[in-house]
């Protein structure tokens, strides 16, 4: 089954599933949802529907097989991953049931209609996405390199050039004169072999030796003109190139940092790199070299075509017979190696995952023998690059010698039947004239081969390249967008479901409120969602369903400026820029002074170690600030969330990497900072969280418990669980080290 017939909880029903559908269903109900599975319900390849009707859920195939149970007796609907595939099973009255299978390819399609039932079956109104990324072509039907990207195979040259083009629109005036440049390129080329022809008719033939002078003069303007506009040509051809690929890295560059964050889990960052880095600078190759050939080769093509037929139309027929052969097998050539590209252009990007890891990771590696491993998965990596740039060249060279023979078979046919005519109707000089033409006339043929390396590699990039510019931005505002003035920090979950991944739920109807000034810490499992309430506080991520809202105000409906200007955060795994110290916590403020970065680093207890560094605040602590200790990079990112003063501090694993004598100093440091301001904090140690105002226990996606310490240590439930295993592990590391 090639072509999927897939649509958003919408796929059209055959007309013999429909009748079976509406047999199955209580007479005059509707059907509200509907989705086409690859698997049938004996799990073998084929289509299988799933309909939910009103007050049923009806499930057939093209077989005789059906299944039906009504949402009445559906306690809840569960997407099970399978070994290859997955199901959606219905938790029931009388037990478990099965109710349709699928391919991993429709994982996420079966999770938004699992969760679609639970709302039907909870008398919650569904929520659909705005957006639906197919993972197939809907065109050829074919599988696409990511979901919502391009597909390969149904690429648009045409558009692509168009659009690639647009981007020159800046540079008019140059564009304008290559173009004229180019013109007189494509005279000087085409004069010598009409000189040729005079030189042979006029001088030798009929014994004027007194124009060969002219004749000669003439040829050799024609090489200085020829010479002098293909330097300016490729000054300005170069000039345009690099110009309007580092207008694409810039732009490419600020579109990455307005993406959504879904965009980067998705993805490795070699990947990112090379899209930045590698498809620019292919794309730099073809417009230096590539665009003025095909503007050039272009307009001689048309115009030695117009002048072999003025001179003689019965051998230029012949010059014209391989044209047909070498377009197709051009088309041929390009549907062939488009995949090969994506796939070396996929290939490439791994290869930068793989080497920057390494680089990265070098610690590591060193630290458990891994060296050889790393060796050789490199070496493997490299050797699929290979295998891939080995079949493009390969197919490549094939077709460039097949298109070298179909021309020489043309010029043997002119020099054939024209040779027979010289002393007819056909002068010597008229003969070499042609000879001459279809050397120009088919070198644009023959460059074709290149021309088609060249663009394919150049389009497959451009493409990556377009992908990555037309991925959707953060909604930094919307239709009914609101200027949040300063907030007072009340913070409220409604029912808040959502999934990095659909069909896998990290928050499953999550619902608190947290009052302004209030110091609530989240608490629970590694895993549990506790940082994912950060990351939808910060709208780091949308919901897929509920609402969150601050001081009242849907975050939604926020400029995602002012939402983010009025939250201050330190991360788990604090970030610092290839900068000084000084840099690195005044970019918490744009307006603060040396004193103001001073007074923030004494309250993160940073200001001591920062003055026992040669250069002090301008101590430069280099890429991912590896001059400094965990401990130090902490306080550091601690103090930049102190000088940004947000109503709102949200303290993620803040004091993480720092021993216990720093931790009870930052404890003190920050207590001020707190006082009436909302604090959102989470933290391994438990015992740091004694003092919040509220504790709010997250497990496997939902609120467990909510209350004070005592209150929760007294209610002996997953919190009291927590804090007697912690405080058993510490007696136990207490007793190791006593040892």
């Amino acid at each position: 089954m090639r072509k999927r017939d897939v649509m958003l909880l919408k796929c059209n029903l055959p007309a013999e599933i429909l009748q079976k559908v509406l047999g199955l269903l209580p007479h005059g109900e509707r059907v509200r949802y509907s989705l086409a599975s690859d698997l049938t319900l004996d799990r073998r390849f084929g289509q299988s529907y799933i309909v939910v009707g009103d007050t049923r859920v009806v499930v057939c195939d093209s077989t005789i097989c059906c299944r039906t149970v009504d949402l009445g007796d559906i306690k809840e609907v569960q997407a099970d991953e399978l070994f290859g595939s997955g199901r959606l099973i219905a938790v029931t009255t009388e037990g478990t049931k099965a109710l349709i299978y699928y391919s991993k390819a429709y994982v996420p399609e079966f999770a938004l209609l699992c969760r679609v039932i639970n709302d039907l079956v909870h008398g919650r109104v569904p929520e659909l996405p705005d957006e639906h990324e197919p993972a197939y072509c809907p065109k050829c039907g074919s599988p696409l390199p990511e979901r919502g990207a391009s597909c390969p195979k149904c690429l648009p040259r045409f558009q692509v050039l168009m659009r690639l083009l647009g981007l020159l629109k800046p540079y008019r005036l140059r564009v304008t004169a290559l173009v004229l440049v180019n013109m007189v390129i494509v005279a000087s080329q085409m004069g010598p072999p009409y000189i040729t022809r005079m030189i042979v008719d006029d001088v030798i033939t009929a014994g004027n030796q007194q124009n060969l002078m002219w004749w000669t003069v003439a040829m050799l303007v024609l090489g200085v003109v020829l010479l002098g506009s293909r330097y300016v040509g490729g000054g300005l051809s170069c000039w345009l190139a690099a110009r309007l690929v580092a207008d694409l890295r810039t732009r490419m560059h600020t579109h990455l940092q307005m993406l959504r964050m879904q965009y980067f889990s998705r993805r490795e960052l070699g990947d990112i790199v090379a899209r930045v880095m590698n498809d620019t600078d292919e794309l730099q190759r073809f417009l230096i070299d590539g665009l003025p050939y095909l503007l050039v080769n272009s307009v001689m093509f048309a115009a030695i075509a117009a002048v072999l037929l003025y001179s003689d139309w019965r051998l230029a027929i012949l010059v014209f017979l391989p044209v047909p052969f070498l377009v197709s097998g051009g088309g041929w050539f390009w549907h062939r190696l488009i995949p090969m590209f994506h796939s070396r252009g996929s290939r490439m990007g791994a290869l930068h995952s793989m080497l920057n890891e390494s680089i990265h990771g070098i610690r590591v590696v060193k630290a458990f023998a891994q060296e050889r491993r790393r060796a050789k998965s490199f070496g493997e990596a490299n050797e699929k690059l290979f295998t891939v740039s080995y079949d493009i060249d390969r197919t490549f060279v094939g077709f460039s010698e097949v298109m070298s023979w179909v021309m020489t078979v043309g010029v043997t046919a002119v020099w054939y039947f024209a040779a027979r005519r010289v002393g007819h109707d056909l002068t010597l000089g008229t003969l070499l004239l042609f000879i001459g033409y279809i050397w120009l006339f088919y070198g644009p043929l023959q460059w074709y081969t290149v021309m088609e390396r060249w663009m394919t590699l150049a389009f497959s990039g451009a493409e990556r390249i377009f992908g990555m510019l037309d991925s959707p931005r953060e909604v930094y505002s919307s239709p009914v967008v609101i200027k949040l003035p300063q907030i007072r920090g009340a913070v409220e979950f409604k029912d808040v479901r959502f999934s990095y991944e659909r069909g896998k739920e990290v928050m499953r109807g999550i619902s608190f409120k947290i009052e302004p000034g209030e110091m609530i810490g989240f608490v629970g499992k590694s895993g549990a969602g506790k940082s994912t309430v950060i990351n939808l506080i910060c709208r780091f991520y949308d919901v897929d369903s509920g609402l969150i809202t601050i001081d009242g105000h849907p975050i939604k409906n926020v400029r995602l400026e002012d939402l983010r200007r009025q939250i201050g955060m330190v991360l788990q795994e604090p970030f610092l820029f290839n900068s000084t110290i000084y840099d690195n916590i005044h970019c918490g403020s744009a307006t603060a002074t040396l004193d103001d970065v001073v007074r923030a680093a004494k309250a993160a207890n940073a200001h001591e170690f920062i003055l026992d560094k040669e250069d002090g605040y301008d101590t430069y602590i280099g890429e991912g600030g590896a001059a400094l200790s965990g401990g130090e990079k902490q306080r550091i990112a601690i103090a930049r969330a102190i000088l940004y003063n947000p109503p709102i501090l949200i303290l993620d694993e803040a004091t993480s990497s720092v021993d216990s004598e720093t931790e009870d100093a930052i404890q003190q440091a920050t207590a001020t900072l707190i006082s009436n301001r909302t604090t959102i904090a989470i933290a391994h140690r438990l015992a740091t969280l004694k003092h919040a105002n509220r504790l709010i226990v997250i497990d496997d996606g939902k609120v467990a418990e909510m209350g004070s310490h005592d209150e929760l240590m007294a209610a002996n439930g997953v919190y009291a669980n927590l804090v007697k295993v912690q405080t058993e592990m510490n007696r136990l590391r207490g007793e190791v080290l006593e040892a």
